[in-house]
């Protein structure tokens, strides 16, 4: 019951910080072209949360599952 909790929550996780990095990385673009603001932190920022969210979800292993 744990190992599904823990399971679950990483996957969840990880689907929020992708969709939140992929939202923050079109803002960022939006910036960069259309008024040449400040758009470098904010890019680095979605590439971080894009791949935080990706090591999250890939990471997470299915209770049950027999791979090592």
């Amino acid at each position: 019951m744990i190992k599904m909790i823990r399971w679950l929550s990483l996957v969840i996780l990880g689907l929020l910080l992708n969709g939140s990095g992929l939202s923050l990385l079109a803002w960022a673009a939006h910036q960069k072209f259309s008024a040449g603001g400040e758009w470098f932190v904010s890019g680095t920022l979605a590439l971080v949360l894009c791949n935080a969210g990706l090591c999250c979800v890939v990471g997470a292993k299915k209770p049950g599952s027999r791979s090592t």
